[in-house]
């Protein structure tokens, strides 16, 4: 009975030996593994009239990190730049970084509408330039940013690329597919080894959309 007090020594520091080298293993792997970090915010920067004082210059902006945020800012910083709404577009800006060890290379960057609930064949593909919302096995081309853009792009550690989109003309096509409210949406960028990454976003229609035209 005597020695139990020293065998169990040996043994817990083998055991301390072997999750320390497990920890190690597994942060070496997560750091060779590529990693994107997708964020996002709200934006609006004003198009400065033509012969307006200042011209030339950078044009005003805002950004928030919620549209509705934006929104609210809104009124506010036309008045004070003595701007006309919609002289220029609020807009949902995509910030893509290669924050790990590896180079990525992304073959599609598309705009995914969230379901509330299971759907087979992926998650519908809202197509910004067509103005559609689409099965994904049904999504064209055009629904791929990269494809109708520069075509893939290589991220190198440390590199980023940004993307943003019009919150009118989605909140238009949106509401034109039978989408109304704050519509659950994400960002979801593909890269050659099949690794999918997704940013979640929204679109209110109810602040964005031109208004339904009338009945009648």
């Amino acid at each position: 009975m005597g020695d139990a007090p020293a065998q169990v020594l040996p043994t817990a520091v083998s055991l301390l030996a072997l999750a320390l080298s497990l920890l190690n293993l597994w942060l070496q792997r997560r750091d060779r593994k590529p990693r994107l970090r997708i964020r996002v915010r709200y934006e609006y920067r004003a198009v400065p009239l033509e012969g307006a004082p200042g011209e030339g210059s950078p044009s005003p902006g805002m950004h928030d990190g919620s549209q509705e945020g934006l929104y609210l800012l809104l009124g506010d910083f036309l008045r004070e730049h003595g701007l006309r709404y919609p002289r220029g577009s609020p807009v949902a800006r995509f910030a893509l970084s290669n924050e790990g060890e590896r180079q990525i290379y992304l073959d599609s960057v598309r705009l995914v509408v969230r379901p509330t609930g299971w759907v087979t064949g992926g998650w519908p593909v809202l197509d910004p330039t067509e103005g559609r919302v689409l099965p994904a096995a049904l999504a064209g081309p055009t629904a791929n940013v990269l494809a109708s853009a520069q075509g893939p792009v290589e991220l190198a550690p440390g590199d980023g690329v940004g993307y943003r989109f019009g919150l009118i003309r989605l909140a238009d096509a949106l509401r034109a597919e039978g989408h109304a409210g704050n519509v659950r949406l994400a960002l979801e960028a593909t890269d050659r080894l099949g690794n999918v990454y997704r940013r979640p976003f929204e679109v209110n229609t109810d602040l964005w959309a031109h208004p339904a035209p009338e009945e009648g």
